[in-house]
């Protein structure tokens, strides 16, 4: 679930403030409890915390403020049945197989992912599930698939021949298709690169966000920056750089949802 405005500003508010906590105490900590400056240290924590919310706002709030939202949830019920219907006829060929596989014991949802278990399946019925896998890609999103790598069939595991063959299909074949292959012990799962923001959607969050994250940031490192000879425009420009940096990576936010 989103945030409103008013959340995502609070939130930011609330962080500020652990943030401007954190430094006031480490300014008196730095300087000396002996002789403590507490003006000084107020004036580091306000900076510190100000920044911090500002920059948190800004990023929080960029896709409120272009009317971008993200696709609205999809019961998970209804979500592994379709994709069980996508795989309807695997079930169909592991029927004529007599194979034990099947989409209502092997497709399920663990832990909010949908989950493939190759379990009692062999190599024929391994190579169709990666086919329709890969033909389905758009409407899959994140999901896992159960190996077993380095556990026999025998002893109840993924057939090691099964296991190594959907591995070595999917690994050469993710990347192509838009999806991010991570490899465990006993399980892979392709997870979306995320779809890049167009070049106009890019430069309309880098203009939404270059001002209040960049200005914060470089009045803040200037004035954090001390009174020697110069400190102040070095500080400026670090912070500005800095702001800048955090602006672009802001604006190339992928969209994960699928």
């Amino acid at each position: 679930m989103s945030l409103t405005i008013r959340e995502m500003f609070t939130l930011s508010l609330f962080i500020g403030c652990i943030f401007a906590t954190m430094g006031f105490f480490l300014t008196i900590f730095a300087t000396g409890v002996d002789d403590v400056d507490l003006e000084s240290a107020g004036r580091v924590g306000a900076i510190v915390g100000t920044s911090v919310s500002v920059v948190i706002f800004t990023y929080g709030s960029v896709s409120k403020i272009l009317g971008v939202e993200k696709a609205t949830p999809v019961d998970r019920t209804i979500r592994i049945e379709t994709i069980r219907s996508m795989f309807h006829s695997i079930d169909m060929m592991a029927v004529e197989n007599n194979l034990k596989w099947s989409v209502s014991r092997r497709i399920m949802d663990s832990s909010g992912t949908p989950t493939i278990d190759l379990h009692d399946m062999d190599i024929r019925g391994a190579d169709a599930i990666v086919a329709v896998l890969l033909k389905n890609r758009n409407s899959l999103g994140r999901i896992r698939i159960v190996t077993g790598t380095g556990r026999g069939s025998a002893a109840g595991g993924v057939d090691l021949t099964v296991a190594e063959h959907v591995i070595s299909k999917l690994r050469r074949s993710a990347s192509s298709h838009g999806w991010q292959f991570i490899e465990k012990r006993s399980h892979i799962q392709l997870r979306p690169m995320g779809r890049k923001p167009s070049k106009a959607v890019w430069l309309r969050r880098f203009l939404v966000g270059v001002v209040p994250i960049t200005g914060s940031l470089a009045l803040a490192f200037r004035d954090l920056a001390g009174s020697a000879p110069g400190a102040d425009q070095n500080g400026f420009l670090f912070g500005f750089a800095i702001g800048l940096m955090l602006t672009a990576m802001m604006a190339s936010h992928r969209d994960r949802t699928g």
